[in-house]
């Protein structure tokens, strides 16, 4: 663990509560004679604590250091992903947060189940926690569309990934910032239709990727 996250990072004393303090000292098993370091992942800094009080109750820090240390991804795209299964976009959500990805924007389209909500707390704690583990000092950013047609009116730097002999490395090198993944299905014909004026992307591989397989492969292309 490279950080401890807490909202309220930066303040002259910081108060654990005990599920925080549980956290910390007994699932993470810190040692509290040690400084402990938290970002509140707003700013730039990385606070570094000493324990001052321990209870029942929770814990007390006190702030004993300062640090500006954040590297910023020059490499700034979004992905705009079609919604599918929420628990097959929380098992990949750890991977996009530490290529560096700085948005991700979610669409419903024709063959999205409509059943199918996207929880965006529950998904910050995952990003929270990716970022405690890889080192990230900045929140990943969250978007929504109910449709193709809202998504577009608001975005069109955009690129496909869909079927298509056209290559990533045949791209010239300034590439669309939005890369727009469909789900299980791809998209269907009046989508394609409203998609044909942007250039649309195809992999090497003969094999028919699953949703989260593509914007794995396409984040890796863009950011790593």
């Amino acid at each position: 663990m490279r950080f401890i996250y807490h909202e309220k990072s930066g303040a002259d004393i910081l108060k654990l509560d005990t599920n925080q303090y549980n956290h910390i000292f007994k699932v993470r098993r810190e040692d509290a004679k040690k400084q402990l370091f938290f970002r509140n992942l707003k700013d730039k800094n990385l606070y570094t604590y000493q324990i001052l009080q321990i209870d029942k109750k929770g814990a007390l820090c006190e702030l004993t250091k300062t640090q500006e240390t954040f590297l910023e991804n020059q490499k700034e795209f979004f992905i705009a992903w079609s919604v599918i299964d929420p628990k097959v976009i929380e098992k990949t959500l750890p991977f996009l947060n530490e290529t560096g990805l700085k948005k991700l924007i979610f669409v419903y389209t024709k063959f999205s189940q409509r059943n199918f909500k996207i929880d965006f707390e529950r998904l910050q704690r995952i990003a929270i926690n990716s970022c405690e583990q890889c080192g990230r000092a900045d929140l990943m950013e969250f978007e929504i569309f109910n449709s193709l047609e809202e998504f577009l009116k608001i975005y069109n730097d955009v690129a496909v990934v869909d079927f298509s002999s056209n290559r990533f490395q045949n791209l010239s090198s300034a590439l669309p910032k939005i890369w727009l993944v469909g789900c299980e299905g791809g998209f269907d014909e009046n989508e394609r239709k409203c998609l044909e004026k942007f250039i649309t992307i195809g992999f090497e591989s003969e094999n028919i990727l699953r949703s989260s397989s593509a914007v794995m492969a396409i984040a890796s292309k863009l950011l790593l």
